[in-house]
């Protein structure tokens, strides 16, 4: 009872201010899009657009902080919708703890942090974020009544750990509620690791937004947008949010477009990385945010300079695909990020005990499993054809 009167009220709210002159306050605060102008720097192409970095934590129940492995910019713009992934194993310099994957990055720091090394990566403004963690996700694609997506391959992945969590995917089209998405946008026991399941990310992603299309989830927006609230971290407010519900119904006919930033794996000092060239990197967000263009040449050879040669891993048992699966891969129970020692860093200040995970030993190695682009240890990443799509 007071939830609806507390609706009624703000209903007769919004009618006062309008019959009080304050219809300016209410299409400023509700209705205008925020969409803003970008400026590419060396050729002043302007687009409007609205930017928002997506992060998936693999932080566990009752857990406040964990690794960001899904990173995918989306902007929204008048003739399209762009997503562009960071892997999660890119080596980048997190501020006061040195080189890092940028995966740590939201944990060590703030989400914040994540979008400013995001904007620095692709040469665009990148200030609003919306974190997800596992619960919240499936609560989110279940609010939506599941998603219809293209399984590449018959796969054996887990939603969260635990063998009650496993889940078992068919190749071809499949209805994917919350449980069945999350375990196949964690999946990555394939050739290129963390590329295979960035690109299933953006598969994932690519239906849902097709599914904003329907006008079936119009009639949902009054139970998923409250979803969504109580289940992430976001510094969005309403009338952003609410750019991103109706991109759908605005974009019936438009195009939606996926791109990984091209890189290499490169192994430094027994841990494996994605690293990137700062040029190409920005070359490939300008011609995907402004002239509708993708590539599919995402991995490349590593540069001379950055090859070197790894530690001995310990041999892993390898299971065999055949055989049935009794527990969750390794790669689903990991300790927090490692964070390399920083010279001359300062020591930090003891905090009290409020229940988030310490800052983990320098002197920690993760596991090699976890550390591997994927599971055939052997494999040289190879070159992929490049072929460029135009909207």
């Amino acid at each position: 009872m007071k939830t609806r009167g507390k609706v009624i009220i703000s209903i007769i709210l919004i009618f006062g201010l309008i019959l009080g002159g304050g219809a300016w306050w209410v299409k400023k605060n509700l209705f205008d899009e925020p969409f803003v102008t970008h400026v590419d720097p060396t050729t002043g192409k302007t687009i409007k657009a609205f930017n928002v970095l997506l992060l998936g934590s693999d932080a566990r129940p009752n857990e406040k902080k964990g690794r960001t492995d899904a990173i995918i910019v989306v902007q929204v713009s008048q003739d399209r919708i762009s997503m562009l992934s960071i892997p999660r194993d890119t080596r980048v310099d997190i501020p006061g703890h040195g080189k890092q994957k940028i995966n740590a990055a939201a944990y060590f720091e703030k989400p914040e942090v994540t979008a400013e090394i995001v904007s620095e990566i692709i040469g665009q403004p990148v200030h609003k974020y919306i974190l997800v963690r596992w619960e919240g996700f499936m609560n989110i694609v279940d609010a939506l009544g599941g998603v219809d997506v293209d399984i590449p391959k018959n796969i054996t992945s887990y939603s969260m750990d635990g063998v009650e969590n496993r889940v078992d995917l068919k190749q071809g089209i499949q209805h994917l509620d919350g449980k069945a998405a999350l375990a196949f946008v964690r999946f990555r026991n394939a050739p290129l690791g963390d590329i295979y399941r960035v690109n299933n990310q953006l598969e994932f992603m690519k239906a849902l937004a097709e599914k904003s299309k329907q006008p079936s989830v119009l009639l949902k927006l009054p139970t998923v947008l409250p979803e969504l609230y109580r289940n992430v971290d976001t510094n969005m407010n309403l009338k952003e949010l609410m750019v991103l519900a109706k991109a759908g119904m605005d974009f019936k006919d438009s195009t939606v477009l996926t791109q990984a930033l091209p890189g290499y794996f490169f192994n430094l000092n027994g841990i494996c990385y994605w690293g990137f060239d700062p040029v190409q990197a920005q070359q490939v967000t300008y011609d995907l945010f402004f002239n509708g263009m993708t590539t599919s040449k995402v991995v490349m050879e590593a540069p001379p300079e950055v090859i070197s040669t790894p530690k001995k891993q310990p041999q892993v048992a390898q299971q065999p695909v055949e055989k049935e699966v009794v527990s969750p891969p390794q790669e689903d129970k990991v300790d927090e990020p490692t964070e390399e020692p920083v010279e001359d860093q300062p020591e930090k200040e003891e905090k009290p005990d409020d229940g988030t995970p310490a800052d983990p030993d320098p002197n920690k190695t993760l596991d090699p499993i976890e550390e591997t682009p994927g599971d055939n240890k052997d494999q040289q990443p190879t070159e992929l054809n490049v072929t460029i799509e135009k909207s």
